[in-house]
């Protein structure tokens, strides 16, 4: 099973850091691909194309309770528009993944994992709340194999994981 994981941000926006931050956590220490990706969220429908199974983590736009972690099973349901940061690209992580789902190539397992942040300014540092969240997601797939669907097992939303 070929297994894609992406982190999807800008890293010097604070919170915004969360995905590609995971990525680097979990790069050499998965049975998966992982990347690390930033700003054209288009670009990720060729970098998915032909895996079986894809995890992207992104940061979500604060909704009271930063460092959440928001699991949306994306092969079943559109990302809702709602957790998106505001971006000044019309074209971010929804729109990618609703694309990619009409056009038949988004991978029969998909995830998302948003991690709900509160300051994504330019130059801004990641919150305590997302670093904790951050750690806690690697955490949680230090022991993912290609084989095991737990990586993408819906979990209780909750305060940091």
């Amino acid at each position: 099973m070929t297994v894609l994981v992406i982190g999807f941000g800008n890293p010097d926006c604070g919170d915004d850091a969360a995905g590609p931050m995971v990525a680097r956590l979990l790069a050499g220490r998965i049975e998966a691909r992982v990347l690390e990706r930033h700003g054209d969220a288009l670009a990720l429908l060729d970098e998915w194309q032909g895996a079986d199974a894809l995890v992207l983590i992104d940061a979500a736009a604060p909704m009271g309770s930063p460092g959440r972690i928001h699991p949306v099973d994306i092969a079943a349901a559109d990302l809702p528009r709602g957790l998106a940061v505001g971006s000044t690209h019309a074209f971010g992580l929804p729109e990618a993944v609703a694309l990619s789902r009409r056009l038949g190539t988004l991978p029969r397992r998909a995830m998302v994992y948003a991690i709900e942040g509160v300051c994504f300014d330019p130059g801004a540092p990641v919150s305590p709340a997302v670093a904790e969240a951050v750690a806690g997601l690697a955490q949680q797939a230090q022991g993912f194999t290609g084989a095991c669907p737990g990586f993408f097992a819906a979990q209780p939303d909750g305060d940091g994981a």
